[in-house]
């Protein structure tokens, strides 16, 4: 088993031959300091030469027996991170250093003191050869991680074994926090505890901890470019640069691995599509339906279904990676409409993509929650090489009844085809489209041209000829409830051109086109005249 943690303190090197006798002036605290590098200073202006972390030789000829100039050395030394001062009392450097000591003691920075002449080549070459071979041994480690990893990830021993692996590599508090699931803990935590430190991840407690950054490292686990969990790494002690590139290496292996899960889950969801089908055709009864849920979850609720359809690009489906693709899809869908509060039924009819949504939120307003998820999916293929999903899409009847789910599906075509009609639509769910609705029906059984021409069409043969903007007049006349004062003042006319225009409306349809049911019907024919050719102007 990996072990290697690569933690040097100065207390581990005041242990080394060349320091037996030395004399280290520090608090526990200080003597705990980590060394990742040896170096030898003798010049007094050293803030950008380091890096933070290094031991520091010197002989104290750069500031001599100037008392200022070493404190100033002293203080640098400190701002920059550094983990101790080495001085060779002699030559150069007399005791007392009182006001060195005082200094290093407030700010808990170790001094040590080479009471007899030292070679600091022997050091410097002693404890580089150390971090050297340490360096050489964490890679070697590192890569025996990974063959042990992929060796587990073979093994199909799933997630918990990762995350022990990870505790007993890292010997760290180990937190997986998977989204729209339950938080896990190794070594296990009892409940209230795990709860709080849930609590103190998601609101960010967690960072105002005492020396939290150095303590802590997290990774996000993601997949297929999506957010899927947060693995986190905790520690009693600064983590070290093992630790942190072994939590890199579990976090691939982590997110391998619940792609793996989630890949074989969505293909036997794949394989529940003629159940899906049938149910879309009508074929099953509510108790069968509810049932074939429960056994899925049973804390499904069934209380409001809506039908999401997409049509598939056509340049998709050729594709030999096309399945592969749209299970990816349906794995991406699936995260982004649960996190909305929706669980999510796929299946392909034909060349469209439908998405059976069961509202598991139901007290909480859909429109915006299906919204805000179809955006996110939309957004998902920006940069891939196959684009699935067509920008044509609609949103059925929310229903009550999942027995009547076939009419929530059927209302999604029909907003796609209202669409492919008219242009796309900000906001295309069925319930939005009023009369647009009668209209297509309209359409669709052959009535809306004879309709249109029965009562506008001497308009529009008019303006055609005469270009008298009698429609457009009429439109706005209409919307405007009858109001003559406002409708002139939106047409930029005065009034008497207003009454010409009214008397030759009134001449060309008849003296009651504004009664209720003719005016109704007038309505109507305008709507489906912006229907088929766009708005009137």
């Amino acid at each position: 088993m990996v072990q290697t943690l690569l933690q040097l303190t100065v207390k581990d090197i005041l242990q080394r031959p060349l320091f037996h006798k030395a004399e280290a002036i520090a608090s526990e605290e200080a003597l705990n300091r980590k060394v990742r590098w040896i170096h030898i200073m003798e010049v007094t202006q050293v803030g950008h030469l380091l890096n933070g972390n290094e031991l520091i030789l010197s002989t104290g000829i750069g500031w001599h027996d100037n008392e200022e100039l070493s404190l100033s050395f002293l203080q640098q030394l400190i701002d920059c991170g550094a983990s101790g001062l080495c001085i060779e009392l002699g030559t150069y450097t007399k005791q007392p250093l009182e006001q060195m000591k005082k200094l290093a003691s407030q700010e808990n920075f170790p001094l040590i003191f080479f009471h007899e002449e030292v070679r600091y080549i022997d050091i410097t070459q002693d404890l580089h050869a150390y971090f050297i071979h340490q360096h050489h041994k964490m890679v070697s480690d590192l890569e025996s991680l990974s063959t042990q990893l992929n060796q587990l990830l073979l093994s199909g021993k799933g997630l918990q074994s990762l995350l022990k692996l990870l505790h007993q590599t890292t010997h760290s508090q180990v937190a997986f926090f998977p989204f729209g699931a339950e938080a896990q803990f190794v070594p296990a935590m009892p409940k209230t505890k795990a709860d709080a430190f849930y609590e103190k991840w998601i609101y960010g407690e967690i960072f105002q901890l005492p020396n939290a950054k150095s303590k802590l490292a997290h990774r996000p686990i993601l997949a297929l470019e999506h957010l899927f969990a947060d693995l986190l790494l905790y520690a009693d002690q600064e983590l070290s640069e093992f630790q942190i590139l072994a939590l890199d290496r579990f976090a691939t292996a982590i997110a391998q691995e619940m792609m793996r899960t989630k890949y074989m889950e969505e293909k036997t969801r794949y394989k529940q599509n003629l159940w899906v089908t049938d149910w879309l055709n009508g074929k099953h009864t509510g108790q069968e339906i509810r049932d074939y849920m429960f056994s899925i979850k049973p804390s499904m609720k069934l209380s409001q279904t809506i039908v999401c359809l997409f049509d598939i690009v056509s340049t998709a489906e050729p594709s030999k990676d096309y399945e592969d693709i749209l299970l990816q899809k349906q794995m991406i869908a699936r995260a982004l409409f649960e996190g909305e509060g929706f669980y999510l039924m796929p299946t392909i009819i034909h060349d469209q993509i439908v998405f059976i949504l069961l509202d598991q939120l139901p007290t909480t307003p859909c429109n915006e929650r299906i919204s805000r998820a179809i955006q996110r999916l939309q957004k998902s293929e920006a940069n891939q090489e196959t684009i699935l999903l067509s920008p044509w899409f609609g949103i059925g009847k929310t229903l009550s009844d999942p027995t009547r789910v076939k009419e929530s599906y059927e209302t999604a075509q029909e907003t796609i085809e209202i669409q492919k009609d008219t242009g796309m639509l900000a906001s295309p769910f069925y319930h939005e489209q009023h009369v647009n609705k009668v209209i297509l029906k309209m359409k669709q059984t052959g009535l809306l041209e004879s309709f249109i021409d029965e009562y506008i069409g001497k308009l529009i043969q008019y303006d055609r000829e005469k270009n008298g903007q009698l429609l457009k007049t009429l439109n706005v006349y209409l919307a405007l409830c009858g109001s003559k004062q406002d409708t002139a003042k939106e047409l930029f006319i005065v009034r008497q051109t207003l009454y010409h225009r009214l008397d030759k409306i009134s001449a060309l349809l008849g003296d009651d086109y504004m009664h209720p049911h003719k005016r109704i019907a007038i309505e109507l024919a305008l709507h489906g005249y912006e229907y088929m050719h766009g708005a009137i102007v």
